[in-house]
């Protein structure tokens, strides 16, 4: 077993294969596991199903476990996100949007345009600690590998489409709760579970400022959104 910890929660791993162990480095602890997750034969086949591509043994192990880790995640008044965050002189900042939209190359202006960091760029988790929201990094960070371990505070969640002029506007969480659990990891499988995800979803977006934005892919993009994140200045 090996021992990480993410979002300030100590997890044992059991991987099989070494890819993992090398995937999950920088986020190794001494500290003892509040659960430990595995993947068994029956969930690496599963994965297959679900994937509907044959992906190499390590990488499906690899995705099983981070899914085990999502579903405890609820306990601990958590949830995975999709989406990326940027952190700008200690304050997270989470932008998420469809498949497609421009979400990594829209964090690729900020970081040109402003001394921001991209916290993690596919799979972070937001806590709840102590009343309130925290970005959290992990190691699942997409394709990319874009992000670091740190743990921030979280200044507001922006849903991202694209379009031809670039405007911001403040949302309320009632209209933004669906386009919200769109990107978070709902385990389905266990109503309990996931009522209590539900109820997460809710406290996590009634902590933060939430945002839609309609951007093109010029660098203004990023001063619009920059604007609404950082000093609540919206233009639509």
């Amino acid at each position: 077993m090996i021992k990480i910890k993410i979002a300030n929660i100590p997890i044992g791993l059991e991987p099989r294969f070494d890819y993992t162990r090398n995937y999950v480095k920088d986020y190794l602890t001494d500290e003892e596991p509040e659960f430990v997750v595995s993947a068994s034969d029956e969930d690496i086949a599963r994965e297959y199903e679900l994937s509907g591509i044959r992906v190499p043994d390590f990488y499906a192990e690899n995705v099983v476990l981070y899914r085990r880790i999502a579903e405890k995640m609820p306990e601990y008044d958590a949830l995975v996100f999709h989406g990326a965050v940027l952190e700008y002189e200690g304050v997270a900042y989470a932008v998420t949007a469809h498949s497609g939209v421009g979400k990594t190359t829209h964090t690729r202006l900020w970081l040109s345009e402003f001394d921001a960091r991209i916290l993690n760029g596919d799979k972070p988790i937001l806590r709840l600690i102590d009343g309130k929201v925290y970005a959290c990094a992990t190691p699942w960070m997409g394709k990319e590998g874009y992000g670091y371990n740190a743990i921030r505070p979280l200044g507001g969640v922006g849903f991202l489409a694209r379009g031809e002029v670039n405007i911001a506007r403040k949302i309320t969480p009632k209209s933004a709760v669906m386009r919200f659990m769109n990107q978070v990891y709902l385990p389905r499988e266990n109503a309990a579970v996931l009522v209590r995800s539900m109820r997460v979803c809710d406290r996590l977006i009634s902590g933060v400022p939430l945002y839609e934005f309609e951007c093109n892919m010029d660098p203004e993009a990023a001063h619009v959104t920059y604007a609404a994140f950082v000093n609540g200045i919206t233009n639509g």
